[in-house]
């Protein structure tokens, strides 16, 4: 049987039934947008995550690309991004019509290095976006402080750190905005697209509400130039499903998490990212480093085991983005997309499953 990096069907059985019931309502009464789902959605998730408020949009990538727009950010600015993270984080920068600044990760966590970031501040710098990389959140305290030392604002790239936080402080929360992805792969994830907007700031929050529905303030009285930008209520059904689990599959995701750890550490050239005191991870992926990345994966997807590589390239060398000029020299980012490697981690993996992975890795590395 093949292991996945993760089961769908699998997370669909589990809410089978309530969330049939939630769309026979809705075929029902027919509100498909803005209605009692995503009402529910925004409410339950703003609590979960203790933010003072939730705007639901459409997938991700908009949710950044609002949250750059509610502060402001436009042509002449620059904007502070990691290296090594999905495309949207720096695509949304230039779609905002500012230029992204590449900083360099750490070693240890592959998160953004707040010293490589303060090194590249110059005049133009607006803020920075700050991703919690594989569900591990970024180091918070250097951020806030590189931020207040210069005036910038902080954007979280939360998409894979649903329930994360450090030093009980909830990621979502730690920004000027966050901005949240509900692809199907994610933690808490719908069955298409889907994403969402937290913060601290409710007149902020109110602005990306707006800019997500055409700048509208009331019905056909747009105050600004917008975007359409709404959660689809047969998603947020799901997610409505799907929310009141997210505690308990964290929970699952760590105890898999502890076991690779504790099967595989000191096996061969593996190595971990680490998680520093008061960091509570959530293990949207299990990842680890090896010189011998792509044979590694070869013999685990030969075993019918499919690990993944995110990311196989860091943001600076995508050809998209040569217009930018010469790209930096950021040597971390660049070793770790040529060593990163993501095993099986989703709540519904089988204590068997789990252990053949770790079987077949030992395995390749004659352990």
């Amino acid at each position: 049987m093949r292991i996945p990096p993760i089961d769908l069907v699998r997370a669909h059985q589990r809410i089978a039934q309530p969330l049939a019931e939630r769309w026979q309502r809705l075929l029902e009464n027919t509100s498909f947008v803005l209605g009692p789902e995503v009402g529910e959605l925004e409410k339950g998730f703003a609590e979960a995550v203790g933010a003072a408020g939730c705007v639901a949009v459409a997938n991700g990538t908009d949710a950044l690309l609002i949250a750059l727009r509610a502060l402001g950010v436009g042509p002449g600015d620059e904007v502070l991004v990691p290296a090594f993270s999905f495309f949207a984080t720096a695509e949304v920068v230039v779609l905002a019509g500012a230029r992204p600044i590449f900083v360099d990760v750490d070693p240890k966590t592959l998160n953004l290095d707040p010293a490589d970031a303060s090194s590249r501040i110059t005049p133009r710098t607006v803020g920075l976006i700050g991703v919690h990389l594989y569900g591990r959140p970024f180091d918070v305290a250097a951020v806030e402080a590189l931020c207040a030392r210069h005036g910038l604002w902080l954007v979280e790239d939360a998409a894979q750190a649903h329930g994360a936080s450090w030093n009980e402080r909830k990621v979502g929360t730690l920004g000027q905005l966050a901005a949240w992805s509900f692809y199907p792969t994610k933690n808490l994830g719908c069955f298409g697209d889907g994403g969402a907007l937290t913060g601290p700031d409710a007149e902020l929050l109110a602005r990306a509400r707006r800019l997500a529905n055409h700048g509208q303030a009331g019905r056909y009285h747009h105050l600004e130039v917008g975007t359409n930008s709404r959660l689809d209520s047969l998603q947020a059904a799901v997610l409505n499903c799907r929310l009141p689990l997210l505690a308990g599959d964290n929970q699952k995701r760590r105890e898999i998490a502890c076991r690779y750890h504790g099967g595989l550490v000191g096996v061969g050239d593996l190595a971990m990212l680490e998680d520093g005191p008061g960091y509570h991870c959530v293990y949207h992926q299990y990842t680890v480093r090896t010189a011998r990345r792509d044979e590694l994966q070869a013999h685990l997807n030969q075993a019918g085991i499919l690990a993944a590589v995110h990311y196989p390239s860091p943001l600076h060398r995508q050809s998209a983005l040569a217009f930018l000029g010469e790209p930096p020299e950021l040597p971390v980012a660049e070793a770790a997309a040529r060593e990163v490697l993501c095993l099986p981690i989703f709540p519904e993996l089988t204590n068997e499953e789990v252990e053949r992975v770790i079987a077949s890795t030992r395995q390749f590395f004659g352990a």
